[in-house]
């Protein structure tokens, strides 16, 4: 059993990422895609937090925004309570060695012209940390951390599967002992007989290393193994968060209840996806006013229209409804 601390590594509050749409000669900005909208997020030390929804819904955007990737339109982002956006130069290079991220495909974030030792060596070479023979004995030490052979040293990334080059970049970003990872569906990439394998991986890691991991992932299943705490994301906002239990036996949010309908289940066939969504995700540049799920929920009403309603609940599980009271339970 793991334990989670209630100190607060991360705290994001009422980010907004906005990316500007520019049209003409002049490249006037006539539009904004609000990819990110008004997130407010704490993160234990110790966890693990997946951050679910559709594709589009902004996950992958807040994540980048978390690590800095993104620079945030609007709100704070602190780290162990230090203010994180107003850090920079060597105090920002210096911070980004607890916070590291695994992207989504081992394919693309590998650079083929480099040596699997070059590429997992490159982080100790940034910052500056210990002598040549420091860096080569670390090097294979993390290669055999992560179930790889120190002999894979002197490889380049096209010689290894897709697993193993996802091995390849969690032995990089556990490389400088960072303390929070932003993993970017780390296993979505990978074949369903690998991806077992990978998160047990990170499991383990968390466990030897003392890992927080802020988990993006559009596999519902993936988060019911892998995650303590899940936030239920839709057009840029979070609708839903509670612990693993509470989403997937009580979920509170019609969004919620229909992402987990959706789930393939053994001997209930088309009966499982009788609360499955209709219609299309609204477009992110012009969401709808009010409550921005309103268009395609069954229960809408017309204040849901009207007013944006605010996240909160009782205890560990909040909900962005108009159907239910601070207290979780349904307004009559």
């Amino acid at each position: 059993m793991k334990e989670i601390s209630n100190e607060i590594i991360l705290k994001a509050a009422n980010v907004k990422k906005y990316f500007p749409i520019k049209k003409g000669l002049l490249l006037k900005t006539v539009g904004h895609v609000k990819a990110v909208d008004d997130i407010t997020l704490e993160v234990r030390k110790g966890e693990t937090i997946g951050l679910v929804g559709e594709s589009g819904c902004g996950k992958s955007t807040f994540g980048r925004t978390l690590i800095r990737l993104y620079e945030p339109t609007a709100g704070e982002i602190e780290f162990e309570g230090q203010n994180f956006l107003k850090v920079g130069g060597r105090s920002l290079r210096n911070l980004r060695k607890d916070i590291q991220m695994i992207f989504q495909d081992p394919y693309a974030s590998l650079d083929p012209r480099m040596t699997v030792g070059q590429i997992v060596r490159q982080p100790f070479e940034i910052h500056n940390v210990g002598s040549s023979a420091e860096r080569e004995k670390r090097v294979k030490e993390l290669l055999e951390l992560v179930g790889l052979k120190a002999s894979h040293v002197n490889r380049y990334p096209h010689e290894f599967s897709g697993g193993q080059r996802q091995r390849i970049c969690i032995a990089r970003a556990i490389a400088l002992n960072p303390k929070l990872i932003i993993c970017d569906e780390p296993v979505s990439a990978l074949d369903v007989s690998i991806q077992a394998q990978i998160l047990n991986l990170l499991k383990d890691l968390q466990e030897q290393l003392g890992l927080t991991y802020v988990f993006i992932s559009h596999d519902l299943s993936v988060i019911e193994y892998f995650c303590d705490r899940v936030a239920v994301m839709y057009l840029g906002k979070i609708v839903e968060i509670g612990t693993r239990d509470e989403m997937f036996n009580g979920p509170k949010h019609p969004y919620t209840q229909a992402l987990l309908s959706a789930i393939p289940r053994v001997g209930e066939g088309k009966k499982a996806m009788k609360k499955s969504l209709s219609g299309e995700v609204p477009s992110p540049i012009n969401p709808p006013p009010g409550c921005t799920f309103h268009p395609r929920c069954p229960h809408a009403m017309d204040i849901c229209a009207q007013h944006i309603p605010k996240l909160e609940g009782k205890n560990t599980q909040s909900v962005a409804c108009h159907l239910y009271d601070a207290n979780l339970k349904l307004k009559k």
